[in-house]
C-alpha cells in the first residue's frame, strides 16, 4: 500500500500528462555559460528539449537542496538548503532540459561531490546558481514535436515541468509523461503508456515519493524524497524501475522499487522511449 501526502490544492481528475515526441539518441557538448540550464540549453538547441545525463562534470560554481518541511506550512514538502558547495563535480546528474517562462530550464538529480564537502552528496541540483567550468560531454535523449514546460500548479502549488506539444509533430518514438502525486508511481507509469499504446520503452527521468519501499530492504522513512531513475524499463506493459534517492535526513538509498508501495510525493517526470 502506498503512503500519501496532503497536499493545499485539490486533486485534479486527470493524474498524467502526456505528449507524443520524437526521440534520437545523442552525445552532445555543454558549453560554459552563465548558468547550467544555458549550457544545457545551448547543447540541445537544434531540438525541442531533452533527457541528458553528465558524468565526471567539473563546475565552477555547485549548489544543491535535498528533501525538507515547509516551515510556513503552505506546501506538503519544501526543501533544505541550499547546500553551496562551490567548485565541485558533479558525479552523476539526469536532467530533463525544456523552458520556464520562455527562458532555458533545468530539473537535474543526481550525484555530487567536494573536496572536504560535508554536505548532503546527492540531491536537486540548482539551475541556475550551478555553473560548468569547462565544457561537458553528455549522452542522452534529444526530443522534438514536445517539450516539457514549467506551469503553475495549484494541487501542489508548486511550479512544475508539463509536456507542451511544440511545431509539428514528427513520427514519434516516444512520449514526455508527468504523473501526478498520491499514485503508485509504476502503476501510474503502466496506466499513462497504455493510453499511448506503449508497452515496450526504456523509462528515463525523476521523481519524487512518499516513504519509499525497495525490495528486499525496510520502508524508508521519510515522507519526502528526490529520486533519480537508474534504470527504468517497461516491459509487456510491465514497469520497473531502479533508483537511487536521498531522504529528508540527508540518507541514500538505492534499489528497485516495490509494486504498489510508491506514492508519488510531488510528482514524477519522464521520457518512455519506445524499444
Amino acid at each position: 500500500m502506498i503512503r500519501t501526502l496532503a497536499h493545499p490544492g485539490a486533486a485534479t481528475p486527470d493524474r498524467f500528462a502526456l505528449a507524443p515526441c520524437h526521440a534520437e539518441p545523442v552525445t552532445v557538448t555543454l558549453p560554459p555559460a552563465d548558468t547550467l540550464a544555458q549550457s544545457a540549453a545551448l547543447a540541445l538547441a537544434d531540438y525541442d528539449g531533452g533527457w541528458l545525463v553528465i558524468e565526471d562534470a567539473p563546475l565552477a560554481n555547485l549548489d544543491i537542496v535535498i528533501p525538507g518541511e515547509d516551515p510556513t506550512g503552505a506546501h506538503a514538502a519544501w526543501y533544505a538548503g541550499p547546500y553551496q558547495m562551490g567548485a565541485g563535480t558533479i558525479r552523476q546528474l539526469g536532467m530533463h532540459v525544456g523552458r520556464k517562462g520562455g527562458a532555458p530550464w533545468i530539473h537535474g538529480h543526481g550525484s555530487v561531490a567536494a573536496p572536504d564537502w560535508k554536505g548532503p552528496d546527492f540531491g536537486h541540483v540548482m539551475p541556475l546558481e550551478s555553473r560548468l567550468s569547462r565544457p561537458v560531454t553528455a549522452k542522452g535523449w534529444a526530443i522534438r514535436g514536445a517539450r516539457l514546460e514549467v506551469m503553475p500548479d495549484p494541487e501542489t502549488a508548486f511550479p512544475l515541468f508539463q509536456p507542451r506539444a511544440v511545431g509539428p509533430r514528427p513520427p514519434t518514438n516516444a512520449a514526455l509523461l508527468t504523473l501526478r502525486p498520491n499514485q503508485d508511481l509504476l502503476t501510474a507509469i503502466e496506466t499513462a503508456a497504455a493510453s499511448a499504446g506503449m508497452t515496450e520503452a526504456r523509462i528515463l527521468g525523476l521523481g519524487s515519493v512518499v516513504h519509499p519501499k525497495l525490495q528486499g530492504q525496510p520502508r524508508i522513512d521519510s515522507f519526502a524524497t528526490e529520486l533519480l531513475v537508474t534504470e527504468g524499463r517497461l516491459a509487456g506493459g510491465v514497469a520497473d524501475l531502479d533508483i537511487d534517492l536521498i531522504t529528508l535526513g540527508s540518507t541514500r538509498h538505492n534499489g528497485r522499487l516495490e509494486r504498489g508501495a510508491n506514492g508519488i510525493c510531488i510528482t514524477a517526470e519522464l521520457l518512455l522511449v519506445a524499444r
